[in-house]
């Protein structure tokens, strides 16, 4: 594991859960961060696991030991999140959605009460699952075409994603559609693989420093990165590609920065290095799927004892909080108190589950 790149995978994952518990000025960071795993995933596949040769014992090999880093996490969630339904009185069973989700399918879906359904976050699994069930049929074709060939094939696949997104345009219900369905997703993913193969080219050009650390090309990445996040706040024509498509610069730079400039990163890239990022990045993939059961464990066990310590409702005789500039109002610290929940959880379930289990099952 390249660490800078582990160490991002812990920045977008703590700030994809932050905005989705009520921090309204991340949402630019949380689509950034959707698309940076995608295409890290795809990416960093590419370096380690080409596929130069394929048969069918090698497919299923990698479609096994890639579906047993999805499908008991998935499963965990979907029985906690069903117990708690029900303990609460609010669950609703549909049997195609439940089924759907279940073999992590709900994503194909256009329809929000399914690919949203029971653990909402779970349609990342379930996009993600295809992408690696594609990856070796990807991997082999790719590694048969030169490069330009291979960039040719990226530019053509998101001159369509821009054409469809731009159709669509503002209307909600179809871009979250697309947002979340497999064939517009993998886009991301394939642009990461054939990112991958520029790696070589792009250590011979000579902007590239060849010795010293990478604090000129991680200021860069940042520097495009906050670019991309202002031009959004400023131009609302960004809007129907602000999914994805207006991401995959900042995050290409970055994905190079980390892979070029391993082992010798600059101060951005050593902060990303350090041991409590990497604890984070080990555990982000936990982090992002439990947000919605450690947004519940708040809402139901945490919230009623915060309550009566005065968390959750200012009181009456308290200065009012708009008119206080010194003063807190303790909703905007609802995220503070789910967020260490939810790493907690997950790093539990890292490792009393999501080890073992996968351990065993590779065997």
């Amino acid at each position: 594991m390249i660490k800078s790149i582990n160490g991002w995978r812990a920045v977008f994952a703590l700030m994809i859960v932050l905005f989705h518990v009520g921090v309204a000025d991340l949402e630019e960071m949380t689509w950034a961060g959707v698309t940076f795993f995608f295409m890290a995933s795809g990416f960093l596949l590419a370096l380690k696991h080409p596929f130069e040769r394929l048969d069918g014992q090698s497919w299923r090999h990698f479609a096994w030991n890639h579906a047993v880093k999805l499908f008991p996490l998935h499963w965990l969630t979907l029985v906690i999140w069903i117990a708690a339904m029900a303990v609460l009185g609010l669950l609703v069973i549909k049997p195609l959605a439940l089924v759907a989700n279940a073999l992590l399918l709900h994503s194909w879906s256009l329809s929000h009460s399914v690919y949203f359904s029971y653990n909402r976050f779970s349609w990342f699994l379930s996009t993600l699952l295809f992408c690696y069930l594609c990856y070796p049929l990807l991997s082999n074709w790719l590694s048969s075409m030169r490069l330009r060939s291979r960039l040719v094939i990226a530019a053509s696949l998101a001159l369509i994603d821009i054409v469809v997104l731009a159709i669509t345009g503002s209307n909600d219900y179809y871009r979250t559609a697309l947002y979340v369905f497999p064939p517009v997703r993998i886009i991301d993913f394939i642009i990461g693989m054939v990112l991958a193969g520029t790696v070589a080219r792009v250590r011979e050009l000579p902007v590239i420093g060849k010795g010293g650390s990478g604090t000129d090309a991680e200021l860069i990445a940042l520097a495009l990165l906050s670019v991309v996040v202002m031009s959004y706040r400023s131009y609302g024509w960004l809007l129907p590609w602000s999914d994805a498509i207006v991401w995959w610069l900042p995050v290409a730079v970055i994905l190079l920065s980390c892979v070029i400039y391993d082992r010798r990163e600059g101060f951005v890239g050593k902060f990303l290095a350090s041991r409590p990022l990497q604890w984070l990045g080990d555990v982000s993939f936990e982090i992002f799927i439990l947000q919605g059961v450690a947004a519940l464990i708040f809402n139901y066990l945490c919230a009623p004892a915060l309550a009566h310590l005065g968390f959750g409702h200012p009181s009456p005789f308290d200065t009012p909080w708009d008119k206080s500039p010194f003063s807190v109002s303790p909703y905007s610290l609802i995220p503070w108190f789910i967020l260490p929940i939810d790493i907690l959880l997950a790093w539990l379930v890292n490792r009393l589950f999501t080890r073992p289990v996968s351990r065993m099952l590779r065997r």
